[in-house]
């Protein structure tokens, strides 16, 4: 099988990028397992419905111009722009002119006996199994982790009238984030009436419960694990190649690879104002799609999209603009909570609860890198 551009992966970035290629007048081939599904924990109507999200279906992508191919690629030589797929029994050699990988996230278990086969709300094959315990009824969740993912988890289940417990190693939810974020992350679960535990350390997992050094035993209907994911090693990379995530430059290529460009959370990407960045968030998935498939075209311009997450907790909606981490002082001005870094300039916003303030914040940001 010969074509222009195969895109590995058929998540967010991957999705993203297809689309973008069909818009240059670039047929793309997406390769992945089923059809492109968006973020499960993004799609928290998937958690009371247990239907996940569809980014698009057969039709929909037949529309835009993308062929897909149902198989996972198990090997790659991207120098020379092979790729091997399979699915059971089946096999396929394609040949592209040029690649693009957006493998996604690995989201790994806590290496904590007991969790090998413990429910993941970030995968959507796991799903499945997650969506026919709690679809059935009102039972009794205990979500391991209380980062975005956990926290809207945990949150989302509670409105949907199950009994949560949500636990972590950190004292607070949210607990990285910038204040107020982790504050009114708690009140607002407290609010929903969902128990939350800091400090817990888990010694050993189970399907039905935890063992703690602190709690002791924690029973539930369902353990769920949301300990975030890592950047997942593509097919034609060797482990000890690279160093992940990778580092690639403003055109999105791979280091050494010619051919081969990488987007999505797989990525550290050169921003032009913030420096090396990786933001593991859909808007950023969807920006370095973009960009991979501009890159492709040959019409690739430096990256500036301002980072962006938001992050739904129950009736409450979180959002940043910029990134924290390089902000020296914040301060409240005009109800937005705004960082600026040692020279004064705004790199940061925090939005809380109020979505059609999001553009001011995101110019305000941008007036700060002289945009």
């Amino acid at each position: 099988m010969k074509v222009e551009v195969a895109v590995v992966g058929n998540g967010v970035a991957a999705t993203a990028c297809a689309t973008r290629l069909a818009r240059h007048g670039i047929r793309p081939l997406l390769i992945g397992p089923g059809l492109p599904v968006d973020r499960p924990p993004l799609t928290k109507a998937a958690l009371v419905d247990g239907k996940p999200r569809l980014l698009a279906d057969e039709e929909r992508l037949a529309e835009r111009g993308i062929d897909r191919l149902h198989a996972l690629v198990v090997d790659a030589e991207l120098d020379e722009g092979r790729l091997r797929a399979e699915w059971g029994a089946e096999a396929w050699e394609v040949e592209a002119d040029r690649i693009v990988l957006a493998p996604g996230l690995l989201y790994a278990r806590p290496p904590i006996p007991g969790f090998e086969d413990a429910l993941v709300n970030a995968d959507p094959h796991v799903f499945e199994r997650l969506a026919a315990l709690i679809c059935a009824g009102p039972v009794e969740v205990l979500v391991v982790g209380a980062g975005l993912i956990g926290t809207e988890t945990a949150a989302t289940l509670a409105q949907a009238g199950h009994r949560v417990t949500l636990v972590d190693l950190l004292e607070r939810p949210l607990h990285r984030l910038h204040d107020p974020l982790p504050a009114l992350a708690r009140a607002t679960l407290d609010d929903l009436g969902v128990r939350f535990l800091g400090g817990v350390r888990i010694e050993k997992g189970g399907e039905r419960a935890v063992e703690t050094a602190r709690h002791g035993t924690l029973a539930a209907d369902v353990v769920l694990v949301a300990t975030g994911g890592v950047p997942l090693l593509p097919p034609g990379l060797a482990p000890g190649e690279v160093e992940l995530p990778l580092a690639v430059g403003p055109n999105m290529q791979v280091p050494g690879h010619p051919r081969a460009y990488a987007c999505g959370d797989l990525v550290l990407v050169p921003h032009a104002r913030f420096g090396p960045l990786r933001f593991p968030h859909w808007d950023a998935a969807i920006g370095t799609g973009e960009q991979a498939a501009d890159a492709v075209a040959g019409v690739a311009a430096p990256y500036e999209r301002v980072p962006y997450w938001w992050s739904d907790i129950g009736p409450r909606r979180l959002a940043e603009v910029g990134v924290a981490a390089q902000a020296a002082a914040w301060a409240e001005e005009g109800g937005l909570h705004v960082g600026r870094d040692e020279q004064g300039e705004p790199v940061c916003v925090l939005v809380v609860d109020e979505p059609r303030r999001l553009r001011e914040a995101r110019a305000l940001v941008q007036e700060g890198g002289g945009a």
